[in-house]
Parts: structure tokens; sequence; C-alpha cells
């Protein structure tokens, strides 16, 4: 359910702007997207609660990466000063890894914005590493 369509767009563009900050390895950018009380609940690691835990995964790994995250939204729901949106992700990797038969990683994402004076902020954010999605989904964009 969608309450209201231009705040849906309004916390799919704050997902657009985090994406772009990742991808840039823009970590300023990145954490003023976060509320102070997010829960980051990775498949891979313990669970980070509070933006003050989330910032060192982050900075400890975005520096370190090669290639861009992908996503595309499956589903979406908005109420209030909540939006989530449920996605699959795709780890991109750089061409040159992608031409030695380097796939990257997939996964499905949870993603809980909310709406905080007048801008939206991730709020929760929860993957996994399901089987039904793969690099192939990303490949028309």
């Amino acid at each position: 359910m969608i309450e209201n369509q231009d705040e849906m767009n309004a916390a799919r563009q704050a997902l657009t702007d985090w994406l772009a900050a990742f991808n840039g390895k823009d970590l300023d950018a990145l954490f003023a997207l976060y509320t102070d009380d997010s829960v980051y609940a990775n498949a891979k690691a313990p669970l980070r609660r509070g933006l003050e835990a989330v910032k060192p995964w982050y900075a400890g790994s975005i520096p370190n990466l090669k290639g861009r995250l992908l996503h595309k939204e499956e589903a979406a729901w908005q109420s209030g000063n909540l939006a989530g949106i449920l996605g699959s992700y795709y780890f991109q990797p750089p061409a040159e890894e992608a031409a030695t038969g380097k796939e990257g990683s997939t996964g499905r994402v949870f993603l809980l914005f909310r709406k905080e004076n007048g801008t939206w902020r991730m709020a929760f954010d929860m993957d996994n590493t399901p089987e039904d999605v793969s690099p192939e989904w990303f490949a028309d964009g």
C-alpha cells in the first residue's frame, strides 16, 4: 500500500542518493542519509544498532570495494513517515574482473526509510543472499 506517491518517490530518491554515495565512496554523503538510530542487519555480520555502530562497517569496507552496487525494486510500501523498499541487489564487478568470469555477489534487501524534518533517511537495512537472485536479473540495466 502506498498512501502518497510523491512521498514514496521521495523515499525512492533517498535510495538513489544512497546508491550514488555508496558507489562514489562518499562516506559523508552516505552517512547523512541515515537516521541516528538506524539498524543494519547484514547477512554475514553481527547486527549493528545506531549510526555510530554502522559507520565503522562502511568506513572499513567501502574504500576497498571495486565494482558497482545495483538495485532493482521488487515491492514498496509507504504510510505516514515510513516507507519500505524491498529489492534485489547485484554487486557488479569491475569490467576487468567480469572479463575473467567473476560474477559478483547478489542478494535481496529490505530498506526502511523514515521521514525526519522533511527528509527521508534510512532507518533499517537488512540483506540476505537467496538463491533466486542472479546477475542475469540486472542485464537490462
